[in-house]
């Protein structure tokens, strides 16, 4: 069974930096979870995931908790 998803639940953050996300979300103590999503046909590399300045934000989901989905820079699919 699929779980429909209302488009409102979403606010899109193209680019905000997951290490200040992060920092924010500690300090005004929200729960929250990390899912990382990569290019098409492409998987997001550890090296790229470990280093916190090479990983955004795109999207935000409300709710509890409070869902980040987090992807690299490199959106290079060639």
């Amino acid at each position: 069974m699929s779980q429909r998803l209302d488009v409102s639940e979403w606010e899109f953050l193209i680019g905000y930096p997951l290490e200040e996300a992060e920092q924010v979300l500690r300090e005004e103590a929200v729960d929250y979870q990390v899912i990382v999503t990569a290019a098409p046909k492409r998987q997001a590399s550890h090296e790229e995931l470990d280093d916190a300045d090479s990983v955004c934000v795109i999207a935000v989901r409300s709710g509890s908790p409070l869902t980040l989905v987090c992807a690299g820079h490199d959106w290079n699919v060639s």
